[in-house]
């Protein structure tokens, strides 16, 4: 932990606005200069006459898939429109493997009693495709709660399992342009950098090309977007357990310990 005469750590955090409420202040408890500086903004989509019908259907489906916090979230809300979830059975409707891709996700599942699976460790498509759930699929229906666009992975290998996959797609991902002042200022520290997805890193790359040498290091939510921090020119790298708050906190706290 810093001492009291050491400088306060900067940390550059680029969650969404909404999800970053509650980890900028526990930073700050632990002594950090928190910079915020959002790299996406979640915007639902209108629904379709598809999706109307994906939700009104949803028991016909053997398993239901949120990709992310953000399909949850708003997959639980248009389902509430046809199932009400409380007035059905806790697991919601009958038959239906509900499978989260991580513990932030898995989270907010079950908050609405869903008894969502997740994988073991690797908290991604690969990992969710190791599930013993997703093994046996061939005839299955299954549904993927999605953001517009994104991996193919998950849902082309389910199909080549013998799957029936169709998406879902809630929300869009929208990317906030920043112009270079805004830049130097967030970066005038060296902050350590904080991204809680790939597209966000990604996003952030497409300003700021040269992001590695900017900053002092990364907290990367899984191997995945570590390997991806690897090839854009970081050295530093921490891989926090998964991209929940606890879990970043954590390792922002083996950064302090460890860093000189």
């Amino acid at each position: 932990m810093p001492t009291p005469s050491s400088s306060p750590l900067p940390v550059l955090v680029t969650r969404p606005a909404s999800q970053a409420e509650e980890i900028c202040p526990e930073l700050e408890a632990l002594g950090c200069e928190v910079i915020r500086q959002p790299l996406l903004k979640i915007e639902a989509v209108a629904e379709t006459p598809k999706t109307k019908s994906q939700f009104m259907d949803i028991d016909l489906f053997d398993a239901v898939i949120a990709i992310s916090r953000n399909a949850a979230e708003m997959g639980l809300s248009t389902m509430d429109q046809y199932w009400p979830l409380g007035e059905i059975n806790i697991s919601g409707p009958l038959g239906i493997d509900w499978i989260a891709i991580g513990p932030v996700t898995a989270e907010v599942m079950r908050t609405q009693g869903l008894d969502a699976k997740m994988p073991a460790s690797q908290f991604d498509s690969e990992g969710a495709l190791a599930m013993p759930e997703l093994q046996n699929v061939a005839g299955k229906k299954i549904l993927i709660w999605r953001g517009v666009g994104g991996r193919e992975t998950l849902a082309s290998t389910l199909r080549e399992r013998g799957a029936k996959v169709v998406y879902a797609e809630l929300y869009q991902r929208l990317i906030p342009q920043y112009n270079d002042d805004e830049w130097q200022q967030a970066l005038v520290l060296k902050p350590l950098l904080l991204v809680s997805s790939g597209q966000g890193l990604e996003a952030l790359a497409a300003q700021q090309p040269k992001i590695a040498e900017s900053v002092r290091g990364i907290i990367a939510p899984s191997s995945r977007v570590a390997e991806m921090a690897k090839s854009l020119g970081f050295i530093k790298i921490q891989i926090a357990s998964s991209a929940r708050d606890a879990d970043m906190l954590n390792a922002v706290k083996n950064w302090i310990a460890t860093s000189p």
